[in-house]
């Protein structure tokens, strides 16, 4: 499996595995538009901290993370924004391969910590705690709707 860094150059590859990714449940994601995936990509790529990263099987992007790095004054943190195997590519451990290169390429960069958000009620929630992640408690993740409480 090759393992690299990703770029905006990888944008249609990255569509892909995104989109088919999290269109199943619990997201249910639809990313038909590219012009709207164009800009949250360049959201998360497009800046001097981003850092993305891509494991291919053979010729095919299979998994990929999407995040930045964050400078706190007790080191750099990796801040993964989104985290997907392609469904073709699901349930063989590919997922887990690229979070252990992540984990190990942070640790070799003097990285502090990976971390990341996910739905505690989601199958992600198990993935993440079998590949070393913790819930910790003095985390909250917070949100003040602009419109009515869907």
């Amino acid at each position: 499996m090759l393992f690299r860094v990703l770029t905006m150059a990888d944008e249609g590859e990255i569509f892909a595995v995104v989109r088919a990714a999290f269109a199943a449940p619990p997201w249910n994601e639809d990313w038909k538009d590219a012009a709207s995936f164009h800009l949250y990509l360049k959201d998360i790529l497009g800046n001097a901290n981003s850092l993305a990263f891509g494991l291919w099987e053979g010729e095919r992007l299979a998994a990929l993370a999407l995040g930045r790095l964050k400078h706190w004054p007790h080191g750099v943190e990796y801040d993964i924004d989104d985290f997907c195997t392609h469904p073709a590519h699901q349930g063989r451990g590919v997922g887990s391969a690229l979070l252990q290169r992540i984990y190990a390429y942070a640790c070799a960069q003097g990285f502090r910590e990976v971390a990341l958000l996910t739905r505690r009620n989601a199958p992600a929630y198990g993935f993440y705690l079998k590949n070393g992640f913790e819930d910790v408690s003095w985390r909250a993740w917070m949100a003040r709707p602009c419109g009515p409480k869907a």
